[in-house]
């Protein structure tokens, strides 16, 4: 059975796209204030470059999946939680001894390796723990 897609669905679904990875690119930047990274500092936790890391928060890439199970990986390992709301929102909880840590401390920790992340079949979704 062939699906037509008519030109109103198509925009309807670059709308989705775009709006989602202007999401994402305030979660990265959420996340990056709440720990007191530069951009650099949050790449190297990532494996990714100073310039990656500002294309992805400007919303100017479609970001690799894992790239962004990386990502994920890194704000769910520091106690960052969202929940994406009903209209095209997001809620940020912050685990409390986070906001207690000194900026300083958090960006003077030694940078871990790179993770390589596998990438299953799932929803590109943040992990509940």
């Amino acid at each position: 059975m062939a699906m037509q897609l008519g030109h109103d669905s198509a925009y309807d679904l670059a709308a989705v796209i775009r709006r989602e990875r202007r999401a994402f690119a305030a979660k990265v930047r959420v996340v990056r204030a709440v720990l007191g990274w530069s951009q650099s500092e949050f790449g190297s936790h990532v494996g990714l470059t100073q310039r990656a890391i500002h294309k992805i928060e400007q919303g100017d890439t479609e970001p690799r999946r894992a790239t962004i199970l990386a990502i994920e990986e890194v704000w769910r390992h520091e106690g960052i939680e969202f929940e994406d709301l009903a209209d095209a929102g997001f809620r940020v909880s912050v685990r409390p001894s986070l906001l207690d840590r000194p900026a300083s401390v958090t960006s003077r920790r030694p940078h871990p390796a790179p993770r390589h992340v596998g990438v299953g079949t799932g929803r590109l979704s943040t992990y509940r723990s």
